[in-house]
């Protein structure tokens, strides 16, 4: 059974340009009580409310 990712995006500045990063937690997490968003961009983490 694969877990939906939560379907918040953020544009993300990079040094070659914006890039739209997904989040990567379960759908529902800011109804159970996580706000905070999350995602990878290559090695670097970018968190977003």
């Amino acid at each position: 059974m694969e877990i939906a990712n939560c379907p918040a995006t953020k544009i993300s500045p990079t040094a070659t340009g914006d890039v739209e990063v997904r989040c990567t937690k379960p759908t529902g997490h800011v109804e159970a009580g996580d706000p905070q968003h999350e995602a990878k961009l290559g090695v670097f983490p970018v968190r977003w409310r």
